[in-house]
């Protein structure tokens, strides 16, 4: 099953200056639901097609594109929670798998980070880690380039999100220490992605 997100606004509110100083990572959510609009915001800031050439809103080298997004769904507004893979060319979203218990999702950290329960959404960040090693081998150090950049892309990435939070007034905190093989499961990747990134949103608790 797909469901078309609603189109992104391109024009925006508040400065860039303004979300660089207000960008804090929130840890802390309410029980209200994400609207719509504000996760079809989100995912295009992460990896949206913004020109022609299948241009993305984040870089990426060589033009590659390895990473993917699944965005485990408990609250938002009309969209049942489940298991989503974002579908950047169409701005879509494909259902994957049913609503993922609470306290899987909690399993998932390394130590208690209760945040990965509590979120509204978690956008899960995953890359053909292999592909990309394959790709850049020839650059040195060998065999180790390819990695670094899908890295840096996360990178860049959580960055987007977490500005584009600031913006819409939401919460939004990095997750870095997770289980390997329970993110893989747990989001339902393909056996050739690597999760590199998880990304916890929520309306904010401190406002």
């Amino acid at each position: 099953m797909v469901f078309e997100l609603p189109e992104p606004e391109l024009q925006g509110s508040g400065s860039l200056v303004g979300c660089i100083e207000g960008r804090r990572s929130v840890r802390q959510y309410t029980n209200a639901p994400l609207p719509i609009g504000v996760l079809s915001q989100l995912l295009w800031a992460a990896q949206g097609l913004t020109g022609p050439g299948q241009k993305r809103a984040t870089p990426s080298a060589g033009g590659l594109y390895p990473l993917h997004l699944q965005v485990v769904v408990q609250r938002v507004s009309e969209l049942e929670p489940g298991t989503y893979e974002y579908k950047a060319d169409s701005h879509s979203l494909k259902l994957v798998g049913d609503r993922v218990r609470k306290g899987a999702m909690h399993e998932l950290g390394i130590g208690d980070q209760p945040w990965l329960k509590e979120a509204a959404i978690v956008i899960g960040v995953s890359a053909k880690l292999g592909e990309a090693v394959s790709h850049f081998e020839s650059q040195p150090p060998h065999g180790e380039r390819g990695a670094r950049y899908v890295y840096m892309e996360t990178g860049a990435l959580a960055q987007n999100v977490h500005l584009q939070s600031t913006a819409l007034g939401v919460g939004c905190v990095l997750v870095a220490g997770f289980d390997d093989a329970g993110v893989k499961e747990t989001l339902r990747l393909p056996s050739n992605m690597e999760p590199t990134a998880l990304l916890c949103i929520g309306q904010r608790r401190d406002i």
